[in-house]
């Protein structure tokens, strides 16, 4: 498939899943979902989901199961020239994830130069989860179509190998999420800026009644729900308002903005698109 022929595949999907009536509630499944697994791990977490750190661990998995021969030395090509890392930041969580056992990192047999890795067990089954978070809601969004219930009795070689070979391909062409919607690094760059888009997004839906303009839980509930600091969501909150996303009444009031209502609607929406072209066996009308 062609650059613009896939990047197309992936607006159209994106539209769609976006104008369902049940986009909502499948935000609300996906937010609930990771938090639970988030709160498993938070010091670690909420800074694994940064953007850049969890676009080169889905390039690694990508490398994996796209290649016979993974090679470390492809993905910290990769890694650097597109500015998710430097090279001794890519080394360092090379051997960060060594140690916490997520990777197995071995000498080429044929080239001692190299060094060729795979995910442990213990990766696969965690990044599952997180991937499940993704996969599971559309089978609210598409509930005639089997395929997203039968991704439940993968194995997770078989789920992940599906998707990461697409991933792979979106890396190829230059179509990350940070390619197509490029404003969403200001967000997904902070320590736990993914849930914390979504904790405000969701906590300002009213269900069959759209949203409220104003976010009902404190930015201490936020704090405590995400294992950050209270200063950490105040910074978000001045960015974002200086951004245009809100608007700062009073040290309690904060007002969503219809900017930061379509930011987070489209990111989810491109997260499930590339969730949803990733199954090669799904034929919807788009």
């Amino acid at each position: 498939m062609c650059v613009m022929s896939l990047e197309s595949a992936l607006r159209s999907a994106a539209k769609k899943i976006e104008s369902d009536a049940s986009f909502d509630q499948a935000v609300s499944l996906h937010f609930f979902a990771l938090l639970e697994h988030y709160s498993r791990r938070p010091f670690f977490y909420k800074n694994a989901l940064k953007l850049s750190r969890l676009t080169v661990s889905f390039i690694l998995l990508g490398e994996y199961f796209a290649n016979p021969k993974p090679l470390l030395s492809e993905v910290k090509e990769i890694c650097v020239s597109r500015g998710y890392c430097s090279k001794n930041s890519m080394e360092s969580i090379f051997m960060l994830y060594k140690a916490l056992g997520f990777l197995e990192i071995k000498v080429d047999a044929n080239d001692s130069r190299y060094r060729t890795f795979a995910p442990s067990h213990l990766a696969c089954s965690e990044i599952r989860s997180i991937l499940n978070a993704v996969t599971d809601p559309l089978a609210i969004i598409f509930p005639n179509v089997k395929a997203f219930e039968n991704l439940k009795a993968l194995d997770n070689d078989e789920f992940l190998s599906m998707y990461f070979i697409f991933f792979s391909r979106l890396v190829e062409k230059k179509l990350t999420i940070d390619v197509l919607l490029p404003e969403c690094c200001w967000v997904l760059e902070r320590d736990a800026g993914h849930l914390l888009m979504l904790a405000i997004y969701n906590d300002a839906l009213m269900p069959g009644e759209g949203f409220a303009r104003y976010r009902k839980s404190s930015y201490l509930s936020l704090a405590k729900k995400l294992s950050v600091s209270k200063s950490h969501i105040i910074r978000f909150v001045k960015d974002g308002a200086d951004k245009g996303y809100f608007k700062v009444h009073s040290k309690t009031q904060l007002e969503l903005l219809p900017r930061f209502i379509s930011f987070a609607r489209q990111f989810m929406a491109f997260t499930f698109a590339i969730g949803f072209c990733s199954n090669a066996s799904i034929s919807v009308d788009l």
